[in-house]
């Protein structure tokens, strides 16, 4: 089963733990992953979409698995 990329589960994320755009830029710039806030509004946005490279460090930042910015096709 093929998975895609789900922007909406960045800016949940960031949500849930209390970040602004611009608490998350400084927090990936610890992890070495250079971002600006516009970038990162485009990514929660679905207007781009990260590299798997880039969504692994997102992860690392998180503490999360890097599935979970996935979902399978057909929203499942």
């Amino acid at each position: 089963m093929m998975s895609r990329y789900n922007p909406t589960m960045l800016k949940e994320i960031r949500e849930v733990l209390g970040w602004s755009l611009r608490d998350l830029v400084e927090k990936c710039q610890l992890f070495k992953l250079d971002v600006t806030a516009q970038t990162l509004n485009n990514w929660e946005n679905g207007e781009s979409v990260p590299d798997a490279d880039k969504l692994a460090v997102l992860a690392g930042v998180f503490g999360v698995g890097i599935e979970r910015f996935y979902q399978n096709e057909g929203g499942k």
